[in-house]
Formats: C-alpha cells, structure tokens, sequence
C-alpha cells in the first residue's frame, strides 16, 4: 500500500521544516519578550502608553511565531492549518475576555469596602 519510490522528504510539510526558520523565530521572539519585559522593569513610559506597547510586542510575537515555528502562511500546503488558526483566535479572545470580566465581578462582589484600591 505504499506510494513505491516517493522520497520522504520531498513532501511538502517535510520541506518547510527548515531549521534556519525555527532558530530565526525563537531570536526573534526571544527579543521581543526582551523588549517588552524592559519597557516594564524600566518604566519606560505610562501606564496606558505601556500597555499599548507591551500589547503591540505580545501582537507580534504571535505573528513571529505562527509564521516561523507554526509556518502557518496562505500557501496550498498550510491552508487548513491556517483557517484553524484564524478560526481559534476569536474562541482565544472570547475566553480571555470572559475570564477577565468574571474575575472583576468576582473581586468587586469579594473585597470588602475598606480594602478597595
């Protein structure tokens, strides 16, 4: 039931597998948590300013990592695995969303009314 003389590594998701994209992604990705986790630790700017530029380097390090270690891109060969990606991102939004607002319900039902901040 074989394909017979098919080599293994022609195979298209054998092919994207390129260690030069992995070890490129991981630098890059690494640097970016650096740069995020300096702008912290250094109070590099206010606390909404902040929030925005950490939010920007969390941004792109998923799209460094979806492109570089997940080679999730618009080609023939990774279209299915893309649409899954796409169609995990509102679940993932929806479920942190959630989670954020039941905690801040829970918090304000659950402090006393001194021990607010």
């Amino acid at each position: 039931m074989g394909h017979g003389n098919e080599n293994a590594l022609q195979h298209p998701e054998v092919q994207l597998a390129r260690s030069g994209h992995i070890v490129f992604g991981y630098a890059a990705s690494l640097a970016l948590m650096a740069l995020s986790l300096m702008v912290v630790v250094h109070h590099l700017a206010g606390p909404a300013t902040m929030l925005e530029i950490v939010s920007g380097l969390a941004f792109a390090a998923i799209v460094v990592q979806a492109y570089f270690w997940l080679r999730l891109d618009f080609s023939r060969t990774q279209a299915w695995s893309t649409v899954a990606f796409l169609l995990f991102i509102p679940l993932f939004v929806l479920t942190i969303g959630l989670t954020a607002w039941m905690f801040a319900g829970l918090y304000a039902r659950t402090m006393l009314p001194g021990m607010m901040h």
